[in-house]
């Protein structure tokens, strides 16, 4: 479970690093992850039957590996470990070090048989400390953005959530990229202290959590996604989300210690193989109806300027305004938005009302329909 503070996994990041291609996107994670007197741990596992000129290029890798970290203002300090299993030699280096994060790369597939892939299945359910795995896309995250349902709110899920919350905000920090927080399910939990401050509104799609990514999510995000090492939790985060958001960086925050997890995974990505369906081919405009409610804490009805920010988007019609169970004042409108889909439909429309004026602390929910 995380710490109770919840900044203290930037005490000590370990990354394994094996593929210089790759290495310097994910150090420069590690390091935006770290706290300003924090360290970077570029970690490189060697077979000890490793030919001469392997552990060469290991120790030049290590060496690069640290270059990066310190470049990007931390610092770092290399390790080699040499052990029969890549796995057991990454455990044994987060215990020698004090690792408080791991930091892995993951090229974002997944096979019937593993979840993350073998390296990292093992990892995950050996360790004692919190994990980040990433799929970083091709553009560089320019924001943040946390999915959050009431299936992480549980009490069993509680350090997924608080890890994925700490996760965002350390980023936000260190590299002053925005947050948007978006709701999914029924949102009858309320959201955790730490995860309400994140954001200056909450939009809420009532779908589930990977349609609800699908409609919110850019290429140029970083989406964090907290998840409990269960089947359940892992088959929405590695296959569902990661097909949602195809083009989006991703960050699966993995509250997996202090007890290491026995559960077997690989159930979780059950048919998770198969490609994602082909969405290039071109599709025509069709209209789309949205219906959005905006609770706010402020007393002054906000209807006019709910109407503001729809119009550019669609034809826009108010309804009467209302009392929500919390005696919150809320007003209502239907958008029709001329789009390919429902989920683009849906960005558009919260695009629009993320950065309207009057709404600050509203929580803004959207319904599809037809």
């Amino acid at each position: 479970m995380l710490s109770n503070s919840p900044m203290a996994f930037g005490t000590t990041v370990l990354v394994p690093v094996s593929n210089p291609r790759s290495a310097y996107t994910l150090l420069e994670l590690a390091a935006s992850l770290a706290e300003r007197d924090g360290l970077v741990v570029p970690v490189t596992v060697l077979r000890p039957d490793a030919p001469a000129a392997e552990r060469e290029t290991a120790h030049e890798l290590v060496v690069s590996a640290e270059v990066t970290a310190r470049r990007a203002g931390v610092e770092a300090r290399g390790m080699l470990d040499v052990d029969e299993s890549v796995a057991r030699g990454v455990l044994d280096t987060a215990r020698e070090c004090e690792a408080t994060l791991v930091v892995m790369g993951w090229q974002g597939r997944s096979s019937h048989q593993n979840v993350f892939g073998s390296l990292i299945d093992s990892i995950a359910g050996r360790s004692a400390v919190p994990l980040a795995v990433a799929r970083l896309g091709e553009k560089s995250f320019s924001r943040l953005l946390l999915p959050v349902s009431d299936d992480h709110l549980g009490s069993a899920a509680t350090g997924g959530i608080r890890l994925a919350a700490a996760l965002v905000r350390r980023l936000h920090e260190t590299t002053g990229a925005p947050v948007r927080v978006v709701r999914s399910g029924e949102s009858t939990v309320d959201l955790p202290a730490e995860v309400a401050a994140l954001s200056d509104r909450v939009h809420h799609d009532p779908r589930r959590l990977d349609l609800a990514v699908g409609a919110a999510a850019r290429a140029d995000d970083l989406v964090v996604v907290p998840v409990a090492p269960t089947v359940s939790g892992l088959r929405a985060a590695t296959t569902h989300v990661a097909w949602a958001a195809p083009d989006a960086s991703l960050l699966i925050a993995l509250d997996v210690g202090p007890a290491p997890a026995t559960e077997d995974l690989a159930p979780a990505v059950r048919s998770a193989g198969t490609p994602v369906p082909d969405s290039d081919h071109a599709r025509a405009s069709t209209s789309h109806r949205i219906i959005v409610s905006a609770c706010l804490p402020a007393e002054a009805d906000r209807s006019e300027l709910l109407e503001a920010a729809l119009w550019p988007v669609g034809d826009v019609s108010l309804h009467e305004p209302w009392r929500d169970e919390r005696g919150r004042l809320c007003v209502r409108a239907e958008v029709t938005v001329s789009a390919t889909d429902t989920n683009s439909a849906l960005g558009d429309v919260m695009e629009a009302l993320h950065s309207a004026p009057g709404f600050d602390g509203a929580e803004i929910s959207y319904a599809p329909m037809g």
